[in-house]
């Protein structure tokens, strides 16, 4: 049967306009029902491709809440025979649907073959574009683009699944990403990744030290951590994470990381990550891995250190200067606490001789300083903007 003959168009007619009509009257799963017999048998012509696409996408859109995981496979299944409808506002619609969906059901979804099959190549201009938006107190907000929300979830299931053939297919898609939304702070750490996976470590430590001029997050240091190895220097990149650690409920994998390697060296401060981690995740009602339990019968009888912040302020200059060795270390002094247009207070540190003025958050280093005092600071100058990497006092 040629499913695009004019014969075969006029005998599917009635249910594609019965769906329709259907749609209109807002009875999505009526209307999807109705074609699904059609689904099956793949005998849709390509002239109706585009009005069952909507359908199908107007059934998931609105019956996200209720839908098995199955349903929407199912569903995305039919969608995927369509070759006439990429790249297309429609088919744009079907990727933030499966986008949405593929977090709700991320155990038994696999978004990698999905994209795959949806071909990442079909993005359009528009599907790279953030959108901007306010809060309910009417603050600035952008959302994040299309594209970008696709790469997340890629990044998260490659984490899981990181095959040297997915990491080497998808890499072309992010280095895109990359280049068309260079606002995106977190592209550059998942493209080092993905140079990690490729089995690339040099490259991957290179582009995470190129992160930490711009970016010195507290994540940044910990996956710097993960694919360095040396075992002194990676307790020195965590422990550089922890004294700028986020909240409590983020940083449970840099515990259980930092505890492994001390387990052996220093066991009170091993037993006391372990501690920190087991609350944390007691309080959240979250399932603690069996490796935990095996790590924490090791330690038993051990008494958790009562001095875990002071380890870590004695343990970062390895971290420092593995990622800062070729920017020189200044002396800064500091002039005093200004607030910016922001309503955020800044630490004024200036070296006149050499022209040096930095602004910088206030750590508690800088809280309990004097004007007039000098500080050893790692200056560092991107967009004419200086950045203070590091700062310690002067001995």
């Amino acid at each position: 049967m040629d499913i695009n003959s004019q014969e075969h168009i006029k005998a599917i007619a009635p249910d594609i306009a019965k769906a329709y009509n259907l749609g209109k009257e807002q009875k999505y799963d009526e209307a999807y029902q109705v074609l699904v017999p059609h689904f099956e048998a793949k005998d849709i012509p390509s002239y109706f491709e585009e009005p069952c696409g909507w359908t199908i996408y107007r059934y998931l859109k609105n019956n996200e809440d209720r839908l098995s995981s199955r349903d929407v496979r199912k569903a995305l299944a039919f969608y995927l025979t369509f070759a006439s409808c990429k790249p297309s506002l429609l088919h744009s619609c079907i990727m933030i649907q499966a986008a949405n969906l593929e977090k709700k059901y991320e155990n038994d979804f696999r978004f990698i073959e999905f994209c795959r099959m949806w071909k990442l190549e079909s993005l359009r201009d528009e599907d790279f574009l953030s959108e901007k938006g306010a809060t309910e107190n009417g603050k600035s907000i952008e959302f994040q683009s299309l594209a970008e929300k696709v790469a997340t979830r890629l990044y998260k299931e490659l984490k899981q699944r990181h095959t040297v053939e997915f990491v080497n297919e998808l890499f072309p898609f992010f280095a895109t990403i990359k280049e068309k939304c260079p606002k995106n702070r977190f592209i550059e750490m998942y493209i080092a990744q993905l140079y990690y996976w490729q089995g690339n470590t040099e490259r991957a430590i290179a582009e995470y030290k190129h992160i930490l001029r711009t970016t010195p997050d507290w994540f940044i240091w910990k996956h710097l951590g993960d694919v360095c190895e040396d075992k002194e220097v990676r307790i020195s990149l965590y422990c550089k994470a922890m004294t700028m650690m986020g909240k409590e409920e983020y940083i449970g994998e840099l515990r259980l990381a930092l505890a492994n390697l001390l387990v052996d060296t220093n066991k009170e401060q091993a037993a006391f990550e372990v501690e920190q981690y087991m609350k944390t995740y007691k309080e959240n009602g979250w399932n603690i891995a069996g490796d935990v339990y095996l790590l924490k019968n090791k330690l038993q009888g051990i008494t958790p250190s009562a001095q875990a912040k002071q380890f870590y302020r004695n343990n970062i200059e390895k971290a420092e200067e593995f990622a800062y060795s070729d920017i020189p270390v200044e002396q800064l002094t500091f002039s005093g606490i200004v607030t910016n247009h922001a309503g955020k207070e800044r630490a004024n540190l200036i070296n006149k001789r050499k022209k040096l003025y930095v602004r910088t958050p206030l750590m508690p280093l800088l809280k309990k300083a004097s004007v007039g005092d000098v500080f050893l600071v790692r200056v560092y100058e991107s967009q004419k903007r200086k950045i203070a990497l590091t700062i310690h006092p002067t001995k």
